[in-house]
């Protein structure tokens, strides 16, 4: 049994070296599901527009929304891993690793 826990604990202290990295693998895997999403919501919004400042529009909200999510959100969410003590963080990023396939297997990606 010991041998588990220190497996844990091993993987745990190897995942906490890379939280940054780990952090931003999640954002982009968020913005990979929900991208379609945000984008056709936008350019339902901007269909109003005539198409010479609607293409211009499009990608200057497409920047500003996908920047803002990859520029505040992988350091918010490995400053929020980083409250896990050596023997939850493993098990927590093996639980969002199954979380993230089976949302992939449902979504049909």
């Amino acid at each position: 049994m010991e041998w588990i826990t220190d497996g844990i604990i091993f993987l745990s202290k190897l995942a906490r070296d890379h939280l940054d990295l780990i952090a931003m693998a999640l954002t982009a895997v968020a913005v990979v599901f929900s991208g379609r999403f945000v984008a056709s919501w936008s350019s339902s919004w901007l269909n109003r527009l005539h198409a010479v400042l609607r293409i211009p529009a499009r990608a200057v909200v497409n920047l500003a929304v996908f920047g803002a999510v990859f520029y505040f959100v992988p350091h918010w969410l490995g400053n929020l891993l980083g409250y896990f003590n050596n023997f939850t963080l493993a098990p927590v990023l093996l639980v969002i690793g199954l979380c993230v396939g089976m949302l992939a297997e449902k979504l049909g990606r």
